[in-house]
């Protein structure tokens, strides 16, 4: 883009690109509104009572949150009306804001890595503890159970029978008085749902807190006495008569209540299989052992999540299983730690596997005490607080040096800086002669010198800016005057069908094509007779390259109009020997070439000189005559693919004189393919080499039965792919002629 500097006065406030000389804060960013200020009051309190041991902190804790987002929502479009339009508009005001920014983050990121890295580890720990006292309790069920199947198993071997077992007190006595403490006395407990004091379904056995059913070979086994031990109402199912042996330690959901369950298959030296399935449902009380001195434990038997689609369904009828107390905070960073996982939990009836969330409430003091003890709690947590405290005190400390650092240096560079911006306005005047006094030696001080220097070169460039853009001005008109020398019409010969693109490398082309159509008339054309077929390329590049394809051009065109002049009727009556050794003139190639190179060997420089094929093609008998001064031969592809090179002629025109050429005819037939073109078709190259005359050849090829248009098109497409994103090395031009 060019540059432009236009001179204009300091009060053309109506100019989106004037920069005024003062920003004074608008009325209505510079005072911070009430309502904000009575908004953020309000967030801060509720913050503050956050922190406060106890319910009032505990009942804010989702409050202050919501406040605080809402608050941020209302702020955020005045902070930035007030900070782009006031704040920052002054270079000292950025230099401060950042300084703090860069002193400020790295705390900021740091206490909030800290917090959310001992929150997680919080909250994992927590979790940790809480399965683990479930699996302590099922192990427990297990081990006691797996005692009793196995006592069932020897009976089995010495002969007893189901009958047998059934009034086999003593055992039941002995194997249950481990894990039981007396007779249940008090009402069964109701399943997650049912409300207390429900009457269990018909058929319902009732619940108490060791539950145990006993199988032999799949058979329940009625026992009259189980010592306080109600029957498991878990039957057994399908899926545990497939295993054949061992003791599986699960939590299941039967019936809308959530159980620990112990299931034991012992296979007796006889054939018989014994199973005991013991269950103890997950109840209040359990769970408030489970979270005794860890914190408050929940299960949500009634949340189903879908583990593969992500999707979460409730289910109402079973309410949430709830055990221990929430602890109290003991210090203000003694925050709440609420984690939630997955308990696997199998359906009995189909022995699915799905997870049951389980949720634990803690806080960090408690933890603490579970990992460290209680000898080592009260040291640790001072040891912590104090390194904690040290580091704030330091930071702030390096934070309030840093700043008064910042402000000597703010002052030092923005005086320099005022300077500078006061010149920027002389110039964007108009005003190059301004100079800026420059005392200090600094960096700003050398930024102020520069800017004179540039203010000295500013003056030149405008000067050298006009030059250029007259320069392109009439470079673009070249370019489009070159564009009006390549055929336009191509229509009009009934044997031959025609086909030229020249794509420049520059603005400007030195290849050259051109088609020169033959009439019987010159001054009233009925009938086209034949067809000139130039090609050439021009030594160089740019505007000299240019200029001398406009010769060639012109040179090509006289030769034609002049032959064709001197070939009509009126010349043939006049002096008819004479015009029709004229008129046969371009049917020569050869005579044309030597007549060029003498033309151009006189009128340009030593060092130009162009290549040029030049042919004459006789519509009535389908005749080709063709002379080559120095081109790349072009090719004349036959229906079956096979090509011929056309190479007769000589070197090029222009750099020698007196140069002779010699010349060809060919037959054309029916579906010839003529291929002509420059180097810069097959000479770009990438890391593979050379694009070359055999791509060039396969590309036509496997397009020759399609229109000129689309096989110059898929050439163009080949070597764009060919070069691929390198600037395109030289000007390319291809003409395609077939015979019809």
């Amino acid at each position: 883009m060019p540059l432009i500097l236009r001179p204009r006065q300091q009060n053309n406030v109506s100019d989106p690109l004037y920069a005024t000389t003062s920003a004074p804060l608008s009325a209505n960013v510079s005072h911070f509104p009430l309502y904000l200020r009575i908004l953020w009051g309000i967030t801060a309190l509720l913050i503050a009572l956050a922190f406060v041991p106890g319910t009032l902190g505990d009942q804010t804790f989702l409050l202050r949150w919501g406040l605080l987002a809402v608050t941020l929502i209302v702020t955020v479009p005045y902070l930035y009306r007030a900070t782009k339009h006031g704040l920052l508009w002054r270079l000292r005001n950025k230099l401060i804001l950042t300084y703090l920014l860069i002193g400020l983050t790295p705390v900021v990121l740091f206490f909030t890595l800290v917090f959310l890295s001992a929150y997680v580890a919080a909250g994992q720990f927590a979790v940790h503890l809480a399965s683990q006292h479930l699996q302590l309790q099922l192990d427990n069920m297990g081990t006691s159970d797996a005692g009793f199947a196995f006592s069932l198993a020897r009976r089995v071997e010495d002969g007893a029978t189901a009958a047998d077992l059934a009034q086999g007190r003593d055992e039941g006595r002995v194997a249950s008085a481990a894990t039981t403490t007396g007779r249940r006395t008090g009402p069964p407990p109701q399943p997650v749902g049912q409300p207390a004091g429900a009457t269990p379904s018909q058929g319902a056995r009732p619940l108490g807190m060791r539950q145990r059913s006993v199988y032999l070979d799949d058979q329940e086994i009625e026992f009259r006495d189980f010592m306080g031990n109600a029957h498991s109402p878990m039957r057994i199912s399908s899926w545990i008569k497939q295993r054949r042996g061992g003791q599986l330690k699960v939590f299941a959901e039967d019936g809308g209540v959530l159980y620990m369950s112990v299931v034991d298959r012992v296979a007796s030296s006889n054939g018989h299989m014994i199973t005991v399935i013991g269950t103890m449902p997950v109840t209040q009380p359990l769970l408030a052992n489970v979270a005794k001195g860890l914190g408050v434990v929940t299960l949500l038997p009634g949340v189903v999540e879908d583990t593969a689609s992500g999707s979460v369904r409730s289910n109402a009828k079973q309410q949430r299983v709830s055990g221990g107390t929430r602890p109290g905070s003991v210090n203000l960073f003694d925050y709440q730690v609420v984690f939630r996982s997955r308990l696997p939990v199998l359906n009995w009836e189909s022995g699915d596997i799905r997870p049951v969330p389980l949720v634990v409430t803690s806080r960090p003091s408690v933890l603490f005490q579970q990992l460290f003890g209680t000898g080592l709690t009260s040291s640790i947590t001072d040891a912590v607080r104090f390194s904690f405290i040290a580091v704030c005190i330091i930071f702030a400390l390096l934070e309030i040096f840093a700043f008064y650092v910042a402000m000597r240096l703010t002052r030092s560079m923005t005086g320099s800086v005022e300077d500078l911006y006061a010149a920027t306005l002389s110039i964007d005047s108009g005003d190059l002669s301004h100079r800026i006094h420059v005392q200090q030696d600094d960096q700003l001080a050398d930024l102020g010198r520069s800017f004179n220097r540039m203010a000295w070169s500013l003056g030149r460039l405008i000067e050298e800016q006009k030059e250029k853009e007259r320069m392109q001005s009439e470079l673009s008109i070249a370019q489009e005057v070159q564009a009006n020398l390549f055929p336009h019409s191509l229509s009009g010969i009934p044997s031959l069908q025609l086909h030229g693109i020249c794509r420049p490398a520059r603005t400007v082309s030195g290849d050259y094509y051109d088609f020169l159509i033959f009439h019987d008339d010159p001054y009233q054309p009925k009938k086209v007779t034949g067809m000139g077929l130039a090609l050439g390329d021009i030594s160089g590049k740019g505007i000299s390259a240019a200029l001398l394809m406009s010769t060639l051009h012109a040179a090509v065109r006289a030769y034609r109009f002049a032959s064709e002049e001197l070939f009509s009727e009126e010349a043939r009556s006049a002096t008819h020997q004479e015009s029709l050794e004229c008129g046969e003139l371009f049917e020569s190639p050869a005579r044309i070439l030597a007549l060029l190179n003498r033309h151009l060997y006189r009128s340009t420089q030593p060092e130009k000189y162009a290549t040029l094929f030049l042919s004459h093609y006789d519509d009535r008998s389908g005749r080709l005559t063709y002379s080559n001064a120095g081109q790349l031969p072009p090719f004349v592809m036959k229906p079956d693919g096979s090509v011929r090179a056309l190479d007769k002629g000589g070197t090029v025109v222009g750099l020698m004189d007196g140069m002779r050429y010699d010349q060809e005819t060919i037959q054309l037939e029916s579906g010839d393919l003529l291929i002509a073109y420059s180097d810069g078709v097959t000479e770009p190259e990438n890391d593979f080499g050379e694009f070359g005359e055999d791509r060039l050849l396969d590309v036509v090829r496997a397009n020759r039965d399609q229109p000129l248009e689309v096989i110059s098109i898929e050439v163009m497409a080949a070597l764009d792919a060919w070069i691929g994103g390198a600037e395109q090395p030289d000007d390319i031009t291809l003409v395609l002629a077939r015979k019809v």
